[in-house]
């Protein structure tokens, strides 16, 4: 047979077509996240929570007027729809663009996570669970970015409330869909910009509790407003423990962050007189002070839990993201699967 040499050319270009669009259909296909255990689907809403504050080193002016509550929580009702993705295109795209993710990766990843489902059955303000208040880590990823075990909590049956601070966090957007964005943090925030920062946190994390009994009414939710519970990822995890000097908190976990404010005081002044789980890489020890004084102070329960293996960026999502991207600049040498189970089944056991 005679083929004509531009046949073969127009051949031989639609086959190359064919194979690249088949590698990147392949490589958008959509992933879901790990699905929580419990015995309990996950539902998520968003609440504005209006506050004016005028000391945020972040807003413009110095002035914010509301920050993200972002609520997991256990519903009875069955995933209707097929996974939807988990993260803003704005949050996926800066993350892919940062670290170097093949673009379309992190868009393309979901969770099984069902938006406005409906509560459980109860009385409004009360469960048989506590509820958390969770903080995401400084400059990113926000609240979303730690759905792994936020959605395995709310599975087995907490209500975790995540603050996201506007120009805290490179994007995030509110319920009426206006968008905030942020500046990286590794591009501008200087060490003694931080306290002032995690201050704001505090203060956000306060505000919550203030609101909270009100926030819970206009859910008409089941949701504990006497037992509450702090967790929080890097500088969220130390504001988690800031807020322990509220007496509405009972006990908090700081996975990874070091400890500014009154916290860091090594004095008897940082003593929450509270239960206290520090989690965290191996090298905080050896290599963060804070994390040495703060437990010579604590007069309520304490314990560490160090994982070998890992570094700051393994404690959230990106843990799995590494897995499905691996990238040796993302994470150090544990297994993802085997940090996760590590991740969801201490911060169970704690609270």
């Amino acid at each position: 047979m005679i083929i004509n040499p531009n046949a073969r050319s127009v051949m031989h270009c639609l086959t190359v077509f064919g194979l690249v669009s088949l590698q990147f259909l392949i490589l958008v296909e959509a992933i879901s996240i790990p699905p929580p255990t419990g015995p309990y689907h996950v539902g998520k809403t968003r609440r504005a929570i209006h506050h004016y504050y005028d000391h945020d080193p972040l807003a413009p002016n110095n002035i914010s007027t509301a920050f993200l509550a972002t609520i997991f929580y256990p519903t009875d009702q069955k995933p209707k729809a097929p996974p939807q993705p988990y993260l803003w295109n704005g949050i996926a795209e800066y993350y892919e663009n940062r670290w170097n993710y093949t673009k379309g990766f992190l868009q393309s990843l979901t969770s099984i996570v069902q938006y406005d489902a409906p509560f459980l059955e109860g009385s409004v303000g009360q469960s048989p669970f506590p509820t958390i208040i969770f903080g995401p880590g400084g400059g990113g990823p926000p609240v979303d970015g730690n759905t792994i075990l936020l959605s395995e909590l709310a599975s087995h049956g907490y209500t975790i409330i995540g603050v996201d601070h506007p120009w805290d966090q490179p994007y995030i957007q509110f319920p009426n869909g206006t968008a905030v964005v942020g500046t990286a943090w590794d591009t501008w925030l200087t060490l003694a910009q931080v306290t002032p920062v995690y201050e704001a946190r505090v203060i956000d994390n306060t505000v919550l509790l203030e609101t909270l009994p009100q926030l819970v009414e206009d859910l008409n939710a089941p949701i504990n407003t006497s037992l509450i519970g702090s967790l929080g990822f890097s500088l969220g995890g130390a504001a988690a423990i800031g807020t322990m000097y509220d007496e509405k908190i009972v006990s908090g976990l700081n996975m990874d962050g070091s400890f500014w404010g009154r916290t860091a005081a090594n004095n008897s002044s940082s003593d929450v007189k509270k239960p206290v789980l520090l989690f965290g890489h191996e090298l905080h020890l050896g290599g963060d002070p804070s994390w040495a004084s703060f437990p010579l102070w604590q007069t309520g329960s304490f314990r560490y839990l160090l994982v070998n293996g890992t570094t700051e960026l393994d404690f959230f999502d990106n843990t799995f993201w590494r897995l499905l991207e691996p990238n040796s600049q993302l994470g150090g040498t544990v297994d993802p699967y085997r940090m996760i189970n590590i991740t969801n089944a201490y911060v169970k056991a704690f609270f």
